[in-house]
């Protein structure tokens, strides 16, 4: 089967913008965002009309482009990929992906009714031995980053997203050979901004909802104790440093 190029295929391992990322790009591309996971279950992937209709690929006055749809995934590649030739690799801070996760973690035990025998075992888990969470998390990212890695594509730090929207969406646009407008470009950035979709100012946590959490870099620094820390540092320096983060004593 020959690769199709009208896909734009956006992975990461989760919770690193992924969402964000898709919003804007389907907005600039005036492509169709497919989330698998919700529509396999016969959900929409937001609550927000606002985002559903500047992401349904049929924007108003808009030309299209050669790509129709932008579909993200969290899983591993297949050994047969052809897809498509045009993959965005998101990659964020593991540290950083951990504490979002245990977040997630913490929301979800707290939704489970607490006359499951379980739940109160659960949430005292997540609360008391954070630390397993977070190895967990990270372990599981480190083997998705090095299968990932191997594949050609974009990729593309959330750091960098979150510093400097305008210069790494034109980034991309150029592996995508879209031809760049930058008046387009900003209003994605702005419509998909964290304060329009959230109302909330970036740094400021709902803690009952686990999307669009924070909007932030490096809040492991906030959250992780020094004996978190150097165990972290233990066990996963080497793959940290590879995908070209620092090292925190």
């Amino acid at each position: 089967m020959e690769q199709k190029s009208n896909i734009v295929l956006i992975s990461d391992f989760g919770r690193s913008g992924q969402g964000w990322l898709s919003y804007m790009l389907c907005y600039i591309l005036n492509a169709q965002f497919v989330e698998p996971y919700n529509f396999l279950n016969g959900k929409t992937y937001s609550a927000s009309k606002d985002v559903i209709s500047l992401t349904s690929g049929n924007l108003p006055g808009r030309e299209k482009t050669k790509y129709n749809l932008v579909v993200k995934t969290h899983n591993y590649p297949s050994a047969e990929f052809n897809l498509t030739d045009k993959v965005i690799f998101l990659v964020r801070d593991p540290r950083d992906v951990a504490v979002s996760m245990h977040n997630l973690h913490l929301i979800q035990e707290k939704s489970v009714s607490w006359n499951h025998p379980r739940a109160k075992l659960f949430l005292t888990y997540y609360k008391i031995f954070s630390i397993g969470d977070y190895l967990r998390t990270i372990k599981d990212w480190a083997k998705h980053y090095k299968i990932w890695k191997n594949v050609i594509a974009c990729q593309v730090r959330y750091e960098d997203l979150l510093n400097d929207p305008k210069k790494t969406l034109v980034g991309i646009l150029n592996y995508l050979e879209v031809q760049a407008n930058e008046k387009i470009i900003q209003e994605a950035i702005n419509e998909f901004s964290f304060e329009k979709i959230t109302g909330r100012k970036r740094g400021e946590e709902d803690k009952k909802n686990p999307e669009f959490r924070k909007g932030i870099s490096g809040d492991h620094k906030n959250k992780f104790s020094k004996f978190d820390m150097t165990v972290i540092n233990s066990l996963f320096k080497s793959v940290i440093k590879k995908s070209g983060y620092e090292i925190n004593r």
